[in-house]
């Protein structure tokens, strides 16, 4: 907060904006840190699909 002296409803103010930028803050992290199972199952199918199909494009492209 500023130096500046707040009278009772600016502080009341600023304590609950503080707090919402606090509170949106954490939601964000622990949603990305709890990404469920089923998630990093379709990246890893859709990493490994993604692999397979370069690889069968490059031997297409090599020997046919």
């Amino acid at each position: 907060m500023d130096a500046k002296v707040l009278d009772g409803r600016d502080l009341a103010t600023e304590l609950v904006r503080e707090a919402c930028v606090d509170a949106a803050e954490d939601r964000f992290f622990t949603n990305r840190a709890n990404m469920d199972m089923a998630d990093r199952v379709i990246s890893i199918v859709a990493l490994v699909f993604g692999a397979v199909c370069v690889c069968a494009l490059l031997a297409h492209v090599l020997f046919v």
